[in-house]
């Protein structure tokens, strides 16, 4: 378990990196962009603006599609979107959030006790101010009996722990990656559901973290031919 948490942050900074590096060479052919910037705001970001310093935050991720074991993106999810918005938030606000490791939640839920607690009672048991939950709808990344291309959906929430009160609530849309499936035989599976599970994580990081657009039209560069 602790090789496969290292390997999904070891896939999360390798990816996060080529990101900052075509946004930068972006930058530099476009004079604009070094004015202006790349960055849209995050979804919620009215929301995270309103959280206090030094805050405690616990992401928590779950779904009801009987995926076992390496099968289940569950943990590696949280993980992922844990270092992405923990690593990509700006300003001050970075500085002053505490983010509570995935391996926390692990120690202190059982199976069924991760099913059926709230978010807001799971937060409250690890010393959480504030719940970055997700609820994951869909998740497949079988395109068929040849190809591979990953299809995810989640409803997310921000909530606070004290009061129970859900700050914002949004679904993601059907995320689908690559937009063009690949081969099975060029890539392993589990080395196919990490990659995608970190790009879904990064999805699900705009909207607590700025996020630039353009990136949409780069997902297929992680999966070039060998």
């Amino acid at each position: 378990m602790l090789v496969q948490r290292r390997f999904i942050l070891a896939a999360c900074a390798l990816l996060t990196t080529l990101v900052c590096s075509a946004g930068c060479a972006g930058a530099l052919m476009t004079p604009l962009y070094l004015i202006n910037g790349t960055d849209a705001p995050a979804i919620f970001a009215d929301q995270m603006k309103e959280i206090p310093k030094e805050s405690k935050m616990v992401v928590i991720c779950r779904s009801n599609l009987n995926l076992f074991g390496q099968s289940n993106p569950n943990a590696d999810l949280a993980t992922s979107i844990t270092y992405v918005v923990s690593n990509n938030i700006k300003g001050k606000k970075k500085k002053k959030l505490e983010w509570i490791p995935y391996e926390r939640v692990e120690e202190m839920f059982d199976e069924e006790a991760f099913k059926s607690e709230s978010f807001e009672k799971m937060g409250a048991k690890l010393g959480a101010d504030y719940v970055i939950g997700v609820e994951v709808d869909a998740f497949e990344i079988h395109h068929s009996t040849q190809f591979y291309q990953g299809n995810a959906k989640a409803l997310v929430r921000l909530i606070d722990v004290k009061t129970g009160d859900t700050l914002a609530r949004q679904s993601t849309p059907n995320f689908a990656y690559p937009p063009t499936p690949i081969p099975k035989s060029e890539y392993q599976e589990i080395e196919f559901q990490k990659t995608f599970t970190v790009k879904f994580a990064q999805k699900i990081s705009t909207f607590f973290c700025p996020y630039d657009p353009h990136d949409e039209y780069a997902l297929d560069s992680d999966f070039a031919n060998r």
